[in-house]
């Protein structure tokens, strides 16, 4: 009988739990999925904060340009209030699970990114794969923007930070958990790519902005973006594209492995770079490469590890280190408080740097 009695308290109890974790879950049809997020600056100090979240709205129509989002504003004192604002201007739960982009405003990234950022990796319906970039001018006029050839809500956008579509030698990806590890790694500063937006509604994205641990220290230009990208990666498969024109040589980098390590000469601390590459030319003039195959590797060589020096002084000026070389430092040599002393290190810095390309085809027979 008690047997009995245990069993039946133990199925009243699940069926309860059931009810009870049933009463939370909401059908799709009555969700409204984020597909792009931008924060802004205000001018206004009680509201400083202005959102931007562009909705998609479900649609049978799947062709290019039939695609259909809503896009709703708000200022705001923080943004989690503000998000619980927004919910009382639509009908329906709005989820971030499928919001795989989130734009920063170029005022707001100029200013401080820290709470924006420690924002979304709180929000459990967040990706912590998602992409962060940075909207120039403003973070709205990139969130609202609806391209003519998108095909899903907020599909174009996202594209352009995965590996699903375009590869673009100018296109760094930032994702959401590395930004948070490099907002508080020392030795370490964030990298954020700028969305811009063109007149044909369509965006570019072939900049970066190196951030301190707070705000924007300098933005690179193309070339140096290029450059950037591929001392950060380790290539086994993609091409990146590094263009020499004196004579107009382009190669394709098929793969490029970059190593370092400080060298003290005396009272200077050097830091020597070695970086090796296979290429191939992607464009050159009739019979350069032939008629001195050595001559012009030397020339290439030369041309890249200068660039490369170039690159490494302008981010050495800009007091900013997105490659990582306080934390390599951290790692080799003791500090006793490494915030106090890197800064003057850093700048103390002498850079040597040297290439070897080994020739992987010409793309053309003599």
């Amino acid at each position: 009988m008690q047997k009995m009695m245990r069993l039946s308290l133990l199925i009243v109890y699940l069926s309860i739990s059931i009810v009870a974790s049933g009463c939370g879950f909401k059908d799709i049809d009555k969700r409204y999925f984020a597909v792009g997020m931008g924060i802004d600056l205000t001018d206004n100090e009680e509201k400083p904060y202005r959102i931007t979240l562009k909705l998609g709205v479900p649609s049978i129509e799947i062709d290019a340009g039939k695609s259909k989002t809503q896009v709703e504003i708000i200022e705001t004192s923080n943004i989690a209030e503000g998000l619980r604002l927004l919910k009382a201007q639509v009908d329906k739960e709005i989820d971030f699970g499928h919001c795989n982009v989130f734009i920063l405003g170029e005022n707001l990234a100029r200013s401080n990114i820290a709470e924006a950022v420690n924002w979304m990796t709180r929000r459990r319906d967040i990706q912590k794969v998602a992409a962060i970039g940075i909207g120039r001018p403003d973070a709205e006029s990139v969130v609202k923007v609806q391209p003519v050839i998108e095909r899903f809500p907020g599909n174009a956008l996202g594209l352009f930070f995965s590996n699903d579509a375009t590869e673009s030698s100018y296109t760094f990806i930032e994702l959401l958990t590395d930004l948070f590890r490099r907002l508080n790694e020392k030795g370490l500063d964030p990298i954020l790519p700028v969305v811009m937006v063109q007149k044909d509604s369509t965006y570019i994205v072939n900049r970066v902005a190196l951030l301190d641990k707070e705000k924007i220290s300098i933005v690179l230009e193309p070339d140096e973006t290029q450059l950037l990208i591929q001392l950060l990666a380790y290539l086994k498969k993609a091409n990146l594209y590094g263009g020499f024109y004196s004579p107009p040589f382009a190669i394709a980098i098929q793969t490029i492995r970059t190593k370092y390590n400080f060298q003290q000469n005396g009272p200077a601390l050097h830091l020597n770079m070695h970086i090796k590459q296979a290429i191939t030319f992607d464009e050159m003039p009739t019979d350069a490469y032939f008629n001195d195959p050595k001559k012009t590797i030397n020339q290439l060589e030369t041309a890249y590890s200068e660039a490369v020096k170039q690159l490494l002084v302008k981010i050495q000026e800009a007091n900013v280190d997105p490659l990582g070389f306080g934390l390599r430092y951290r790692a080799k040599y003791h500090l006793h408080d490494f915030e106090q002393e890197w800064p003057d290190i850093y700048q103390s810095i002498k850079f040597d740097v040297s290439t070897t390309m080994s020739v992987h085809g010409t793309g053309l027979l003599k």
